[in-house]
């Protein structure tokens, strides 16, 4: 199983990520900083990527990740696929903006004076209360609170709204006219109701088994299916949050000098600022998480061609004893390992270090136990043999009873469905009405609905056997029903606003595309290690 396999069981939330990355630039730069600047103050050094020549620093790839990571998680833990998917993403974005910026540039786009004062000025990171914390504060929140100089920082945010100006201007160019949204509201609010008989291959299975010929026969043409599973087992490790904070150490001087940085995150519900000993160790709390996720941030940086061995990890980490897991198949769900642990072990070689953060820890584990898997022998499949003939068997019955129905039914028209359904003894069901936007109801075959709305003409039957899971369709139209030209006028301009939207975006990744294949870009690999 790979990472495309991981994504796919947490498809919709992927999906979402996806599509609210991809029109990051149409709706706004918003706040592209954040007050929790601790994990990566002091952080890592040195080039995430290159754009045509231009350094994309590990520094604002970090900053980038850590604000997706909190915007789509709201609070929650993300499963790995999600963060893995926003790891990259991180990166992507920031190259995107890069050619944006670089071709704003060359355009002879300019970000004033004014235009960057009244950006900061209304970004919510340097706001209280809805008002700018003032230049002094501003200042002190960039040198201090990131570690950057206020020079760096300030062109860094000019190149994103450079970028966001292009994107809008492009954007701009968009037109959307009152005939295509009548098509497109005619196509979203047509309706069809659809007749389907069902033929299920439960109906045809046989009381009989199979002879002893067609097991061994079965048997010998799938042999390579009945094979026990590989097997494997870990030894494992897995350090904590806490695990990095026990090694970090701050001294008084740093607890006055955040104390004093952030005065807002001390203060009670009626606005008094706590005293300084009362509010101590809520400093040495943040300072100490924010620390640790530097350390934790370095050590997965240097895992990526780990060192050493499992004993020597635990130590360091003052680690008693080193966990092991039950064997495990390559598909099996354990209570005490997680699936992409159980996936990553399957990627191994045998007594290799692999580290693999899951939510908040990290799993650091080395592969200690393989078995190969062995072919099971005809007498203890006989049983799943028996089954999977029946089935085969039955499907086809039910195929065969479907394709002779939509033969006698296929030049009958709508009013002569219902009769002659009846004079072949089988039952007619209604989907419902539904439209293009829409799942088909009772059956929720894709196919069915694109060729459903095709059908023009008298001709009731749709053209062929539809096959779900088990079962088998012939489907015919009943009714169909156009959308109301009187409600087009009261949803016309949502609707004017969703296709802009949609084009706009469609417009902007239609350029980043072609900026990319024209740039040179190098990213650095090290910041995504192998995934299985």
């Amino acid at each position: 199983m790979n990472l495309d396999m991981i994504r796919r069981r947490h498809k919709w939330l992927t999906l979402a990520i996806l599509i609210i990355i991809s029109v990051a630039f149409i709706f706004g730069i918003g706040s592209f900083v954040s007050g929790d600047f601790g994990a990566i103050t002091d952080g890592p050094t040195g080039s995430a990527a290159e754009v045509n020549g231009e350094e994309i620093s590990i520094r604002e790839y970090m900053l980038e990740r850590e604000n997706m990571r909190r915007q789509f998680s709201q609070g929650q833990e993300l499963p790995q696929a999600a963060i893995d998917i926003i790891n990259q993403r991180a990166l992507d974005q920031l190259v995107d903006y890069k050619l944006l910026a670089q071709k704003a540039e060359e355009l002879g786009f300019v970000i004033t004076d004014e235009e960057f004062n009244n950006a900061i000025h209304s970004d919510p990171s340097f706001q209280v209360d809805g008002q700018f914390v003032g230049v002094e504060r501003y200042k002190n929140f960039i040198e201090q609170g990131l570690n950057q100089n206020l020079t760096d920082f300030e062109n860094y945010y000019k190149e994103r709204l450079l970028a966001q100006k292009l994107a809008r201007f492009i954007g701009e160019t968009v037109v959307v006219t009152d005939e295509k949204l009548i098509n497109i509201y005619n196509l979203q609010n047509e309706t069809i109701n659809l007749n389907y008989i069902e033929f299920s291959a439960d109906d045809f299975i046989s009381s009989e088994d199979p002879s002893g010929e067609e097991i061994a026969k079965y048997y010998e043409q799938n042999k390579s299916s009945f094979r026990a599973d590989e097997l494997r087992k870990i030894r494992y490790v897995i350090l904590e949050p806490g695990t990095f904070e026990n090694r970090v150490e701050v001294t008084e001087e740093e607890l006055k000098a955040y104390y004093n940085a952030y005065p807002e995150e001390f203060r009670t519900e009626e606005g008094a600022l706590l005293p300084y000993e009362e509010a101590k160790n809520s400093v040495a709390s943040n300072l100490k998480n924010q620390r640790a996720e530097i350390v934790k941030e370095e050590f997965l940086q240097s895992s990526q061609n780990p060192d050493g061995n499992l004993d020597q990890i635990a130590k360091e980490n003052s680690i008693e004893s080193i966990s092991e897991s039950t064997s495990f198949g390559r598909s099996e769900i354990l209570d005490d390992v997680p699936p992409q642990i159980v996936i990553s072990a399957f990627s191994q070689e045998k007594g290799n270090l692999t580290v693999v953060p899951v939510g908040t820890s990290i799993w650091v584990f080395e592969l200690s136990e393989i078995s190969e898997p062995k072919e099971k022998a005809l007498e203890e499949v006989k049983p799943e043999i028996i089954t999977a003939i029946n089935n085969q068997k039955a499907k086809s019955k039910a195929r065969k009873k479907a394709n002779e129905a939509l033969v006698k039914l296929k030049t009958a028209k709508k009013d002569e469905i219902s009769d002659k359904t009846k004079e072949l003894g089988l039952s007619l069901s209604e989907t419902g009405p539904f439209n293009r936007m829409e799942s088909v109801p009772k059956i929720n075959v894709e196919q069915i609905k694109t060729e459903a709305f095709e059908v023009q003409g008298e001709n009731a039957t749709l053209g062929k056997v539809y096959e779900n899971d088990n079962r088998f369709y012939v489907v015919m139209i009943k009714e169909r029903a156009s959308a109301k030209p009187e409600d087009f006028e009261l949803e016309k301009e949502a609707l004017r606003e969703q296709e802009l939207q949609s084009e706009r975006n469609d417009l902007l990744l239609k350029w980043i595309q072609t900026l990319r294949r024209e740039a040179k870009i190098t990213r650095n690999e090290e910041l995504f290690p192998a995934q299985g």
